[in-house]
């Protein structure tokens, strides 16, 4: 019934993902990102309780996956909009 917002939805998820994976790869705090074929994208960071705390205080949700196993220091963020995914990135260059 609604094949071609679908469609809209996830071309744009798909780009989005792609500016949001470039994008993380150019900031010093990531250490990684993980390969990915969902909407949500697996970096390996510095602190990432610390990074965690820092994007909640600005209204920023992504997952901690500190304690899972393997995860060690890692966040999942979601592919958002544009305008989510660069607010997300100018916070990440703002932290210290």
């Amino acid at each position: 019934k609604n094949a071609e917002q679908v469609k809209a939805w996830v071309k744009t998820i798909l780009t989005e993902r792609t500016v949001l994976i470039d994008s993380l790869q150019k900031l010093s705090l990531i250490q990684h990102v993980y390969a990915t074929d969902a909407n949500f994208v697996l970096v390996k960071v510095e602190n990432a309780n610390a990074t965690y705390q820092y994007l909640v205080e600005k209204s920023i949700i992504v997952r901690n996956r500190n304690t899972v196993t393997l995860c060690n220091d890692c966040l999942r963020i979601t592919v958002g909009t544009p305008e989510e995914n660069l607010v997300l990135l100018e916070s990440l260059k703002e932290f210290r």
